[in-house]
C-alpha cells in the first residue's frame, strides 16, 4: 500500500498512467468502428425460417412471399380445405409494376378462403396464427358475431395498425361445400397388456375409443380404472361349433343353456351395456348367433356381430413399422365407399402416442371417431345428413352444370348468328365492290369514247 502511494505521488507515473488509459479508450473506440464497418442503417435480427426480419426492412423478395403463401395452403390442406376452395381477389387493373398486389387490401398476397360449416373458424385461425408465430410475423382477427366469418390481419410486430397488412385471410362458411368425412368406430382391444400408469397417462383423457373390457380378475385395478374413469366397455364373447367347449357358447346349447348363459353374464357385468359376438368358426349357423343376440337384447345389451365389424389391416400391416400411417390411410379409402363403420384393433402402449397422433390428423381433416356408445346413436343421424347434404351439393352442381351448358348453347348459337350475318355482310360488300367496279368500267369506256370523239374532230 505504501508503495502504491509512493508510485501516485510522482508526477512522471501520473503522465504514463493517464497517456496508458487513454491509448487504451482508443483502440477500444477503434476497434467499435472497424468491426461494424460494413454495417449501415438499423440493426436487424433475422427470425422464423422465411428470413423475415423483426427491424423495420422486413425482406420482401418473391421467393418470401411465395413460401409463405404455400406455408398457408399447407395450414388450410390440414383441415381437408381443397385448393378450389381458396382464391385470390383480382388484381388492380390500375397496377402497375411487376411485383402487382390487390389494392387496398395487403402487402404481399390476400386469400379467400370457404370453409364447410362442420369446420370452426376459431380452430383455423388458431393454426394460422401458431404458423404466423414461427416465423415471426403476428395475427389479429376480426369476427362476424352472426356468421362467424373471420377477416385474418398478418403482420410484423409493432406494426403500425393503420398501415396495409403483409397478409390479410378472409375466411367465410358454405353450406354448398362439405369436406371427405366418415364416422368410425374404433375398439382397442389389448387393454390388458397396459399397466395401471399406462392407463393414467394415456387412456383416462381419451373418451373417443371404445375398450374391450378384461373378464380376468388378475386385471382387477384395469378394471376399476376403466369403470371408475367411465369409459366406453364391451366385452368379447365367441361362439364355437357343437364340440367347441373352449368358447362361451356352441351350438349344441338350447334355448334353455344360452338363456341360463347370458344371464351369469348379466350377473357378472352389470355395468357392461355391449357385447361383440363373434363366430370361432366358420361353420357356426347364423341362427346360433341370433339367438344369443336377442337373449342378450332381453337385458338392453346391444351386440355387435363380428359380421358389421371392418377389417383395416392385413396381417402384414399389422406388424409394420408404418401400422398407424397404413390404417389411417386405409381408414381415409374405406370411408370413400362407406360413410361409417367399426373396427377392432390392438395399439402397444409404447406406439400409442404415435397412433393417437395418427387419429388426430383424420379429426382435423373432419374425421368423426366416436366410442360405440355414441356412434350407435349418432350413426343414422349422421348418414342421414351426409346424405342429404350431398344430394344438395349434386343438385347445386347440376343446375352449374345445366347453367354452364345453357351459356355454352347462347355463345354458340350467337357465333352461327355471328357467322351468318358476316356472309350476308361479305355478300352484300361483294354486290356493292362489283356494281363500283363495273361502274368505273363504264366510265373508263365512256371516257375513251369521248377522247376518240375529239381526236376525229381534230
Amino acid at each position: 500500500m505504501i508503495k502504491i502511494t509512493k508510485f501516485f505521488k510522482s508526477f512522471r507515473n501520473k503522465a504514463l498512467l493517464a497517456a496508458a488509459l487513454i491509448i487504451i479508450a482508443g483502440v477500444l473506440l477503434l476497434s467499435k468502428y472497424v468491426l461494424n464497418s460494413g454495417e449501415t442503417g438499423p440493426k436487424t435480427e433475422e427470425t422464423g425460417i422465411l428470413g423475415i426480419k423483426s427491424g423495420e426492412n422486413t425482406v420482401n423478395t418473391p421467393a418470401v412471399k411465395e413460401q409463405f403463401a404455400a406455408g398457408i395452403d399447407s395450414v388450410l390442406s390440414n383441415f381437408g380445405i381443397k385448393k378450389e376452395w381458396i382464391s385470390s381477389p383480382l388484381e388492380s387493373k390500375n397496377s402497375k409494376g411487376k411485383d402487382k398486389s390487390p389494392a387496398s387490401d395487403s402487402e404481399w398476397f390476400t386469400k379467400n378462403v370457404i370453409i364447410p360449416n362442420d369446420l370452426s373458424t376459431i380452430e383455423v385461425n388458431a393454426d394460422i396464427t401458431a404458423y404466423s408465430k414461427s416465423v415471426g410475423l403476428e395475427t389479429s382477427a376480426n369476427e362476424d358475431i352472426i356468421t362467424k366469418d373471420i377477416s385474418l390481419l398478418i403482420n410484423k410486430p409493432d406494426t403500425n395498425r393503420s398501415k396495409l397488412p403483409l397478409v390479410k385471410i378472409n375466411i367465410t362458411h358454405s353450406e354448398k361445400i362439405k369436406r371427405e368425412t366418415a364416422m368410425f368406430c374404433v375398439i382397442i382391444n389389448n387393454i390388458t397388456d397396459y399397466k395401471p400408469e399406462d392407463v393414467d397417462r394415456l387412456i383416462l383423457n381419451k373418451n373417443e375409443f371404445s375398450y374391450v373390457f378384461p373378464r380376468n380378475l388378475d386385471d382387477i385395478d384395469i378394471q376399476n380404472k376403466m369403470l371408475h374413469s367411465k369409459k366406453d366397455i364391451l366385452i368379447n364373447l365367441s361362439a364355437g361349433a357343437k364340440d367347441n367347449y373352449d368358447t362361451d357358447f356352441n351350438s349344441s346349447m338350447d334355448e334353455k343353456t344360452v338363456r341360463e348363459r347370458v344371464k351369469s353374464f348379466t350377473t357378472d357385468f352389470p355395468t357392461v351395456g355391449t357385447v361383440m359376438l363373434y363366430k370361432a368358426e366358420a361353420d357356426v349357423p347364423p341362427q346360433v348367433i341370433e339367438t344369443i343376440a336377442a337373449e342378450f337384447s332381453k337385458y338392453n345389451i346391444r351386440v355387435i356381430k363380428d359380421s358389421e365389424m371392418t377389417q383395416l389391416l392385413t396381417k402384414a400391416e399389422d406388424e409394420s413399422k408404418n401400422k398407424y400411417q397404413v390404417l389411417t390411410a386405409n381408414m381415409k379409402n374405406r370411408a370413400a365407399h362407406s360413410g361409417s363403420f367399426i373396427t377392432m384393433i390392438s395399439v402397444d402402449k409404447d406406439s400409442f402416442v404415435s397412433f393417437y397422433d395418427e387419429i388426430m390428423r383424420l379429426k382435423k381433416l373432419g374425421y368423426k371417431f366416436y366410442s360405440f356408445t355414441e356412434f350407435a346413436s349418432k350413426r343414422t343421424e349422421f348418414e342421414r345428413k351426409e346424405q342429404e347434404q350431398q344430394e344438395k351439393i349434386n343438385a347445386e352442381k347440376l343446375k352449374l352444370d345445366k347453367q354452364k351448358q345453357d351459356d355454352r348453347k347462347k355463345l354458340e348459337e350467337k357465333k352461327q348468328k355471328d357467322k351468318k350475318s358476316q356472309v350476308k355482310k361479305d355478300q352484300k360488300k361483294k354486290v356493292t365492290d362489283k356494281k363500283k367496279t363495273d361502274n368505273v368500267k363504264k366510265d373508263t369506256k365512256k371516257t375513251d369514247i369521248k377522247k376518240k370523239t375529239d381526236v376525229k374532230k381534230k
